[in-house]
């Protein structure tokens, strides 16, 4: 039986038939045919999920694709990704202790998300390695009327950058020990994944954007060199990211899916940061003469689903299926109505059942009432207080617990989780190196959220591109152990970091964000 894969990328919808690990058709729909510029937000959209389907109905037929299951491989824009360590805790406390610390890296309500998550454990510092993925609950609803209308059943749905996983297989490296997947495009066509998996389970990726608009405003020579060198920087900055956060884990070997009119450049690149390249060549491991795609890359892998089995098991579906179950018992609700028709009332039964119920109602009544005017006895006892009635319900006197304490904690808010500057402002210049100057300071307090962030932009200058890297993470390193910073701030990171000339000189621009909660 054959398997379908349905890449949802940015600007590409790419849709692969495969039996086995064997390619059988391959299908295309450009996101441009139903987006129109300025006007995108003026179509409703259930006008434009009435244009997919069509175009799908056509593809499908013109492609002769037949295949009624799917698994549905979706970009970085569609969804959460998160990785982060939790102690080891009972199995009945995970899955809670697993949702408080998402809210953390969450910008919105983690209620309006349909989520799961998998974990390993680290035996040796006893904790658990989790990833986090989650998508909007109208976002995933949105999928699945287009895929339902088209006769098509979502079995599985996985984030396009872990499907890539699939050609460590299918090239033969494997998924043993840490292995990176750099999945390029540099035509605009599609998102870079920066992916790095131990033994198959993924521990650090990243989606980076090379261009802004669409794929036809790639330009010549001078253009790829432009976006080899964002590229080469924004690897630079997580491969930096992955060695501070897992000192012990070193890359033992990174699979390149690329064009061939980039490879050698893209290979050089990887070999100057000290990276072990093997190419992934996608025309011998899927026997199709085409020009490159990474969005079929990604199709075709997730049409692999069952050929090729994944270390990541973050059930999307499943988490879907578990929030339905108010539609479930309302159906079945309205299905069991017509067993009432024709139902034969006996009046007598009835009288005599409201007399039971009537005897029932009254004993309680009698039961209650010494408990009642031991209660009337209380509130005539009750000590007077300011501002609240002697007749005031448990609700209303809650309803004032919750009024004072949120005072008190806004009080406390002023007085305690006040960022002072001052201090902040007089450690910067210690911390800073000799070589490098700060050209701009920015604060910003968000009371609605309760965050305040603090942007520190400079530039160093020392004639060398690595030294200049490396003195921006030892000053990194220093805000981060410093005491005035790490008590108002808990994330502190690089934003940016790049080369460019200023007044004849090319020095390294760099900027770290910190943020408090």
């Amino acid at each position: 039986m054959s398997a379908l894969g349905i890449y949802f990328g940015p600007k590409i919808i790419s849709i692969v038939e495969s039996k086995g690990k064997k390619l059988l058709n391959h299908a295309q729909i450009q996101q441009a045919t139903v987006s129109r510029g300025e006007l995108e937000e003026k179509v409703p959209q259930e006008v434009k999920t009435i244009e997919i389907i069509a175009l799908f109905k056509d593809e499908l037929r013109r492609s002769r694709i037949e295949a009624k299951e799917a698994t549905l491989g979706l970009s970085g824009k569609d969804l959460i990704i998160r990785t982060f360590e939790i102690p080891q805790l009972p199995k009945e406390e995970l899955a809670s202790a697993v949702i408080f610390e998402a809210k953390k890296y969450i910008p919105f309500r983690v209620e309006d998300l349909i989520s799961d998550f998998q974990l390993i454990q680290d035996k040796e510092s006893r904790t658990n390695q989790v990833i986090f993925m989650g998508i909007k609950k109208e976002t995933l609803d949105t999928y699945f009327a287009i895929l339902n209308q088209l006769d098509i059943k979502i079995s599985a749905i996985e984030y396009s950058a872990f499907s890539l996983s699939r050609y460590l297989a299918l090239s033969g490296v494997g998924e043993k020990g840490v292995v990176a997947i750099l999945g390029a495009d540099l035509k605009g066509e599609d998102e870079v994944n920066f992916t790095v998996f131990e033994n198959g389970f993924p521990l650090f990726s990243r989606d980076i954007a090379l261009t802004s608009g669409p794929a036809e405003e790639f330009g010549g020579p001078a253009e790829a060199a432009d976006l080899l060198g964002k590229l080469k920087t924004e690897i630079r900055v997580s491969l930096d990211y992955f060695r501070r956060k897992f000192p012990n884990k070193n890359v033992r070997k990174t699979l390149l899916l690329t064009g061939p009119d980039v490879r050698s450049e893209l290979e050089s690149m990887l070999a100057e940061m000290g990276l072990s390249v093997t190419y992934a060549d996608l025309e011998k491991i899927v026997e199709r003469t085409a020009p490159y795609s990474l969005s079929f890359a990604k199709g075709y892998s997730a049409s692999l689903t069952k050929a090729i089995k994944s270390a990541v098991k973050v059930n999307l579906v499943a988490a879907r299926a578990k929030i339905k179950p108010e539609a479930k018992e309302k159906r079945i609700a309205i299905e069991a109505a017509p067993l009432l028709k024709g139902l034969k009332i006996d009046v007598k039964m009835v009288i005599l059942g409201i007399a039971i119920c009537a005897g029932a109602f009254a004993y309680g009544r009698y039961q209650m009432e010494p408990l009642n005017k031991e209660l009337a006895g209380i509130r005539r006892n009750r000590p007077e207080v300011a501002g609240i009635s002697p007749d005031a319900t448990i609700e209303q006197l809650e309803g004032k617990e919750t009024d004072f304490k949120r005072r008190a904690d806004s009080l406390d808010n002023l007085i305690k989780k006040q960022v002072y500057l001052t201090q902040i402002l007089d450690a910067l210049p210690r911390l800073t190196p000799k070589e490098m100057w700060l050209t701009r300071l920015t604060y910003s307090a968000r009371k609605e959220r309760g965050r305040s962030d603090l942007a520190i932009e400079g530039m160093v200058y020392m004639g060398d591109a690595d030294k200049e890297f490396e003195a921006v993470n030892r000053f990194l390193d220093r805000v981060k152990k410093n005491p005035d910073f790490t008590k108002y701030f808990r994330d502190i990171s690089i934003v940016s970091i790049d080369r460019r000339q200023s007044e004849r000189v090319t020095g390294t621009n760099f900027a770290i964000s910190c943020k408090a909660f």
